[in-house]
Order: C-alpha cells, then sequence, then structure tokens
C-alpha cells in the first residue's frame, strides 16, 4: 500500500524531506513515497482566525461544529505563540481538494493514501484530519512547538500523525467510526482524541494501547505484516523522542552512522536524521572525522590530497582541474573559504541536533589550534563506505 506525502508551499522543504525520510527507514508493506512535483500548487484562498487565549488554542473541536464560521482578521508575523494568536486556516473540504488535485494530475491509484502535510491551520483545530472517502488526509505541521517547547525536533509529532491515521483506516470503517471510537477522556493510548490538545505529549510519549482498542485491532483482521510495522514506526518515534531529550540532560550523544558511496551521515539514535551537507561539506566533514587528533587550520595543504579523493568521490563534478582548484582554495590559508564551510557545517549540526548536543559533532578549536570532531570515534558506525 502506497501514501503519497504531498507538501504545500509554506512548508520547509528540509521538515518535509525529514518526515519522509523518517517514516521510509520503516520496512513493511507501507511505502511512503515523496511528492512528485516536491511541492504542490496550492490554492491560496484562506481565512484569517484569531485565538483569543491559550485555552481557546488548545482546544480541537467536535467533529459536528466542521462548519462553524470564524472571524476574519488581517495577518501577522510572530516568532511564537502568543495571544491573541492569529493564523491561516483552511476548511476540512478545501484541503481534501489540494490531495484531489494531485491524485487527479498523476493518476494515482484509488487504493493509494494521500497525505497533506501543511503549516495552515483548519476550520476545528484538529492535529490532522480523513476525508469521507478515508483516503486523503491532511496533518498540521506548524504550532508543535507550543505543546512540546521549541526545540522538539517535529518531525517525531508529524510522521506520528501520519502513521496513526494510516493506522485509523484499518481500525475503522468510516469517518464516523473514527469519531466514535476515538477516547474523548485521555487514558494515554494512542487513539485518544485529545480534546484538550496538550494531551498528544502523553499520548506521543506512552505510544500505548489500551485493551479496547487492541481488540479492535485483532476484530478488525489487520494483516500482520501491517500490524506490525504499524507499531515499530509508533515505538521508534517514542523511543527517538525520549532519546534526545534524555542525551541533552545527560550529555549522551547518538551514534554517527554514515552509509553507502554518498557517505551520507545519519544521527541513528534521533530517528536516523540525516546531516544533509553538500559535497564539499561532506568532504570536510569525512576528512576532520578520519582525524580525531585533529587538524591545525594553518597545515590544511598537508591533508590537500586526501581531500582531494573525498571531494572528487562526491562531487558530481567531473573536470579535474576544477576539483583541483577548489581544494586549491579550501587549503589556501590566505583565503577564507574553509573557515566560510566550517561555519556552514556547524550550523547544519546545530540545526539538526540542537545546542546542547552539537558540541559533540560539530568541528571546533580555539583560533590558532587544532580543530576536531570531539565524538568518540567507538560511536561512528561505517556501513558500505566508499573511502576509507
Amino acid at each position: 500500500m502506497n501514501v503519497h506525502l504531498l507538501r504545500s508551499p509554506e512548508l520547509n522543504k528540509e521538515t518535509y524531506l525529514n518526515v519522509l525520510y523518517l517514516l521510509q527507514q520503516f520496512n513493511g508493506p507501507i511505502r511512503f513515497i515523496a511528492c512528485e512535483d516536491d511541492v504542490i500548487e496550492f490554492d491560496n484562498e484562506t481565512e484569517i482566525r484569531t485565538w483569543n487565549d491559550k485555552k481557546e488554542f488548545e482546544r480541537s473541536y467536535n467533529l459536528r461544529e466542521m462548519k462553524k464560521p470564524s472571524p476574519k482578521f488581517s495577518l501577522f508575523e510572530i516568532p511564537e505563540i502568543k495571544f491573541p494568536y492569529k493564523e491561516k486556516k483552511k476548511t476540512w473540504d478545501q484541503l481534501f481538494l489540494e490531495c484531489d488535485k494531485y491524485r487527479n494530475s498523476k493518476s494515482i491509484p484509488q487504493d493509494d493514501f494521500v497525505v497533506l502535510l501543511t503549516d495552515v491551520g483548519n476550520d476545528i483545530n484538529w492535529f490532522g484530519g480523513v476525508s469521507e472517502s478515508m483516503k486523503n488526509y491532511f496533518v498540521q505541521t506548524s504550532n508543535w512547538g507550543h505543546f512540546f517547547g521549541y526545540s522538539i525536533d517535529i518531525r517525531f509529532p508529524i510522521a506520528y500523525e501520519v502513521i496513526i491515521w494510516v493506522m485509523r483506516f484499518y481500525m475503522f470503517s468510516d469517518r464516523e467510526s473514527i469519531w466514535e471510537g476515538v477516547h474523548k477522556k485521555a487514558i494515554g493510548c494512542i487513539m485518544d482524541f485529545c480534546e484538550d490538545k496538550s494531551q498528544i505529549i502523553l499520548k506521543m510519549r506512552t505510544a500505548d494501547v489500551c485493551e479496547s482498542c487492541m481488540n479492535n485491532i485483532m476484530e478488525r483482521d489487520i494483516p500482520t505484516l501491517y500490524s506490525r510495522q504499524f507499531f515499530e514506526i509508533i515505538e521508534g518515534i517514542r523511543r527517538s523522542m525520549t532519546f534526545r531529550g534524555r542525551s541533552e540532560l545527560l550529555q549522551q550523544p547518538s551514534r554517527l552512522e554514515i552509509r553507502g558511496y554518498l557517505n551520507k551521515i545519519f544521527f541513528t539514535d534521533l530517528g536516523g536524521l540525516e546531516l544533509r551537507l553538500n559535497p564539499k561539506e561532506k568532504a570536510i566533514y569525512l576528512l576532520f572525522l578520519n582525524h580525531p587528533d585533529g587538524i591545525q587550520i594553518s597545515h590544511l595543504t598537508d591533508y590537500e590530497k586526501e581531500l582531494t579523493t573525498l571531494y572528487s568521490s562526491l562531487t558530481n563534478q567531473t573536470e579535474p582541474e576544477v576539483i583541483t582548484r577548489a581544494v586549491k582554495t579550501l587549503v589556501n590559508p590566505l583565503e577564507n573559504d574553509i573557515n566560510v564551510v566550517l561555519s556552514r557545517i556547524n550550523r547544519k549540526i546545530k540545526d539538526a541536533v540542537g545546542d546542547l548536543l552539537s558540541d559533540y559533532y560539530c568541528i571546533l578549536g580555539e583560533r590558532g589550534e587544532k580543530k576536531k570532531i570531539r565524538l568518540d570515534r567507538e560511536m561512528i558506525v561505517r556501513k558500505d563506505l566508499k573511502i576509507k
């Protein structure tokens, strides 16, 4: 069964890809497929609503209140949620129309699922929703920092919502059955409704299934391979979330895994989060990984041959003189290119793992002294590595 993940224009591409790659890590009959056009053409017709206070903002409304109108306001930008808070919103019908447009344009098979990931809110303030056909879904990708704190890796709650909605397709016969079957009072089960949206924290951190829902799964005779993949994804997300919080508290870094001929770099214990570096950045990073004692920037010319080999294996550039010129610029102590590249690498690492853990992975060192990657090399796993 295929689940097509769509990205609406306002959703950051990096977030979209991180969610996609997280879900794709778990093998099984459910295949998560990227939107062919990367981003869909999104109807810009939206309303603006205001949330006057925290209590109002954190309420998920009854499914039967979908047609309830909301007032219109002008939009202003804010760095975090402060009340009154204004946000763009669409109706469920508008969001599902985007799914249908993609289905029609790409001739998506009727039995495939289409899931729209969007920062735009929805008229009854749910984290996600399902169409009457039970084949189109949306998941709201914004505001997660309000519930989990602004250091949250938002891949986790977004991916969690995606798999929960797919799971509900197999557990319930129609949309009304979902509404009747979810727990209106939170009990720490994956099928909690969370009318108080802050209860999503409990649901995600326990990743538990109550006896009633477990019986429902068995009664619906869901194929074992599907059930196994569901629970592996849910447990994987829970484990990654708790590891991240615990690792920041205990200063316990994740393992680093380098895979394949492209030397892709992953934070194994953080849900397999990929550190996406361009070829020049990755060549520099691999060079420093190869030298745990560190490298003094003024002596970088001593590593020119090794750096050339690394960069040649990673770049799409085929002209040897272009590669040579790029490396010579990097190692030239009179140029500033290496400092620019190091700054970009360290910024990407901080964005990926947060400030508290970044010191283990960043290339750091005092001015005039050796720069190194602090991570214990026993924490590095290399699989099918092209360059050794």
